[in-house]
């Protein structure tokens, strides 16, 4: 009997890991492509073009054609990507919640990994509303939209485009590390394309 409950336990561990490796893959191809690079986060700076399209790249423009810019097809696709961004994220959250309760829930689970799974799941509650809360805070400050994902110890926000200054960088950063205790080099700030 003593073979069987450490199988069950071992079973039960291996299950809250596999969960955990399926949360953050989900997240990891679900979050937007994000460079970390220190230059793309303030403003005014501009980095090299490279193959790959990152969020808040810089590009160089030089060019003596005038050309019109449609704002409203720039508004509407700054809420259609919001509202994509969101509801992956909502999904990746689902999915992470869904399989913690079936951890629980399940009759046959062990003590620990029920432990385990009640554990992730008070901390993956505090990261909803902790990006709930700091979202809230920062559309009432730049009033526009944002994103934010808290994935540990850091936290990346995207905001609209044409909203970030040093000034809006600082008062994000100081929402983001009063609501969360996140560093502030921990914290990625990017404006949407």
């Amino acid at each position: 009997m003593g073979m069987v409950i450490k199988r069950r336990q071992l079973v039960m561990a291996t299950m809250v890991v596999a969960l955990g490796a399926a949360v953050f893959v989900n997240w990891y191809f679900t979050k937007p492509n994000i460079q970390t690079n220190e230059s793309v986060q303030t403003a005014g700076s501009v980095t090299e073009k490279s193959d790959t399209v990152n969020l808040g790249d810089a590009e160089y423009v030089n060019s003596s054609k005038k050309t019109t810019v449609d704002k409203s097809k720039d508004i509407k696709d700054s809420k259609e990507y919001f509202a994509q961004a969101k509801l992956n994220r909502s999904n990746a959250h689902d999915k992470a919640l869904e399989t913690l309760n079936s951890v629980i829930g399940n009759s046959n689970s062990s003590k620990t990994a029920i432990d385990n799974a009640s554990a992730e799941l008070t901390r993956l509650s505090g990261v909803i509303k902790q990006e709930a809360d700091i979202e809230n805070l920062i559309k009432a400050k730049i009033k526009g939209d944002c994103i934010v994902v808290i994935n540990g110890e850091k936290a990346e926000v995207v905001v609209a485009k044409g909203v970030l200054d040093d000034n809006v960088i600082m008062q994000i950063k100081e929402i983001v590390i009063n609501q969360s205790g996140i560093l502030a080099e921990n914290i990625t700030i990017i404006e949407s394309k």
